[in-house]
């Protein structure tokens, strides 16, 4: 393996996708002094998935965006929920700001201070195709996947509120997993999506019960899972030689406990003007808008959550509500004080506490420790890896040491159990999502209009998986999945297996094909669905109509492929450039089938010459090298 080939294969495990510039420059550099780099980067200020699904979806100044252009054409009375469906900040505006920030991010695009007619901002900005913080991508992409909300729930009416969640695990992507952990047990959107907003202490005569489930979840996938671990991953076992689960049932009730007394800041509403109908109870939210909620106030419970309160704030505490008792569970591993109410305070320092103490618990190094190494490098580390990686973990959760550990440790250190059997060699199977961000962002995904706007919706039914769109908490894929065959006879696991079946298998394959010969990339909407009866508020969702849209329409910068497709001569050059790209070698098993398959082509003609990019491409994406991530 050559120095390019080190650097591309690093890159496919540290970013979400690599262009020739990026290779040459982590080449040129050097893997660690680049890393180094990377890890020493901060967000700029405006840096945030929140700020771009804002501008989106309400424009800079709050006067644009595509609420601006449905209020134009349907008219507020229409689409403000007072009996219609109201036009709110759905899913796809989340999408829309993550693929836009993904793909720019490194982009050969220049900066561009035109002013967005619709986002009210400048098309491009400087930091948006910066190559800094690349791997602060990589790692939130990676923690979306450990630490799960999911638009399949009620969150996909706040795109605002998801990206502001996102901004969180970029935020802290480097940081500290306890203050990561803290935040996000305080969002509105974990509130919502594992249903501790508005939970409530103990009442016998009213018949209720705190609410067990972030309690259940927040140890069993996202701190000390399900049994205990040595430092190496391993499970520990008791005298009979049985794994030894890290709580009980006793356990989840205790710490339900702490989550009692946490609710959203203030009402909310997208239209405030509206009178609004839920089952009965009607709210003119002119009233009570910006109001502090109060979980024993005269306003109905279902209007407590959303989309009628703040997603964007961090929740607050009401002591009233809360359980002030003492709390040990975990066979006293874990204990809170007693509390005085002190104005929502003690419901805020017993969560803090508890989560630092959850953290700071021996098993969450290893087992955190693992789940990312299988996100970003392996499937199946071995145990000295994992114990490299759990050492660098510390009490509060470094983060940066970690990514540093799990970045480094393979360049000079087998990763990858059972390397001796026939399969050693294979690091993981690539999830859909990486396959996909690694291909466009490789040829320097585009279009006119400079919207990197996609709505995921075309990617999702095709590969059953796209960003905050898990099925359930567990997200996409078990981390112990195992496919029947020479990977279960090794003893080893393939999560991302799990997402792959006859139809995600075959409707990659055709998703391929459409994109490279049927001039149908990614679906990007710059416009709304219009001439509904009733009114639909939502952005254009009709595939004919977004691909006839030439300016907004995605592109593939094949400039410099092109190049080497005007000669036969040249085409052992260009299949060794996109398979650098595309699978971090320069020369496929496959060349051989490549160079056949082309024989047939004019190298002379201008579509032909076309056709042969995209036919080398394309057999290389569709190749067991593409999906699979190889040492």
């Amino acid at each position: 393996m050559n120095s390019r080939e080190k650097a591309s294969t690093f890159l496919m495990q540290a970013t979400l996708g690599a262009n020739q510039a990026l290779i040459n420059e982590v080449d040129n550099t050097g893997i660690e002094t680049w890393l180094n780099n990377q890890l020493d980067n901060q967000p700029e200020m405006n840096d945030s998935f929140f700020q771009t699904a804002k501008k989106i979806w309400r424009g800079k100044s709050s006067t644009g965006g595509f609420k601006q252009l449905l209020s134009q054409h349907y008219g507020e009375s229409n689409i403000n929920g007072e009996g219609n469906n109201p036009a709110l900040p759905y899913k796809y505006y989340f999408r829309m700001a993550w693929w836009h920030k993904t793909l720019l991010k490194g982009n050969s695009l220049s900066p561009d201070n035109q002013i967005d007619g619709i986002t009210q901002d400048k098309k491009i900005s400087d930091f948006e195709v910066s190559q800094s913080n690349l791997i602060r991508h990589r790692v939130a992409q990676a923690l979306s996947e450990i630490i799960v909300i999911s638009d399949n729930s009620v969150l996909e009416l706040d795109a605002e509120g998801m990206a502001d969640f996102y901004d969180l695990l970029y935020k802290h992507a480097l940081g500290n997993y306890s203050d990561l952990l803290t935040d996000v047990s305080l969002h509105p959107c974990m509130g919502v999506y594992l249903t501790h907003i508005n939970n409530r202490k103990e009442n016998i005569p009213q018949r209720i019960h705190p609410d067990e489930n972030y309690a259940r979840e927040i140890m069993q996938l996202f701190t000390i899972g399900l049994f205990e671990l040595n430092d190496d991953g391993s499970r520990k076992k008791d005298s009979a030689g049985n794994d030894i689960p890290t709580y009980d049932n006793d356990d989840i009730k205790e710490l339900a406990r702490v989550f009692t007394g946490i609710k959203a800041g203030q009402y909310l509403y997208e239209w405030p003007g509206a009178n609004i109908d839920v089952d009965g109870f009607k709210v003119p939210f002119g009233t009570i808008n910006r109001r502090p909620v109060l979980l024993g106030d005269d306003v109905n419970k279902v209007f407590k959550i959303l989309p009628y309160v703040d997603m964007l704030q961090p929740m607050v505490g009401d002591d009233t509500y809360h359980d002030l008792g003492s709390k040990v569970l975990l066979g006293g591993k874990l204990s809170l004080p007693a509390r005085n109410a002190n104005n929502g305070q003690a419901t805020i320092d017993d969560i803090t506490s508890a989560v630092e103490q959850l953290v700071a618990n021996p098993n969450t190094a290893p087992f955190i420790a693992t789940k990312l190494i299988q996100q970003m490098v392996t499937s199946n580390p071995t145990k000295a890896y994992v114990k490299a990686v759990a050492n660098k973990f510390g009490p509060k959760g470094d983060l940066k040491s970690v990514v540093k550990e799990i970045l480094t440790y393979p360049l000079n250190n087998a990763v990858t159990i059972g390397n001796d059997s026939q399969i050693g060699n294979i690091q993981k199977l690539k999830s859909p999502l990486l396959r996909v961000t690694q291909l466009l962002r490789a040829f320097n995904a585009y279009n006119d209009e400079k919207r990197l706007w996609l709505i995921g919706e075309d990617i999702k039914s095709y590969l059953s998986q796209h960003t905050l769109s898990s099925p359930t908490v567990f997200n996409f894929y078990k981390p112990d999945f195992v496919p029947h065959g020479p990977i279960e006879d090794n003893g080893k696991v393939a999560p991302e297996f799990e997402l792959y079946n006859a139809h995600t298998s075959i409707s990659y394959v055709n998703m391929m094909y459409d994109w490279l010969f049927g001039d149908a990339l990614p679906l990007v909407s710059t416009q709304i669905r219009k001439h509904q009866t009733p009114p639909l508020p939502v952005p254009e969702l009709a595939p004919s109509t977004l691909l006839n849209n030439a300016s907004s329409k995605l592109k593939l910068n094949l400039t410099q492929e092109l190049k080497l497709a005007t000669k036969r001569e040249d085409y052992p050059a260009l299949i060794a450039h996109i398979s650098l790209l595309l699978i971090g070698k320069e020369t496929p098993d496959g060349q051989a089938d490549i160079m056949a398959t082309l024989a047939p082509y004019d190298p002379s003609s201008p579509t032909q010459q076309l056709w042969i990019v995209q036919t080398v491409i394309f057999m290389i994406v569709i190749s067991p090298e593409f999906t699979v991530l190889e040492a």
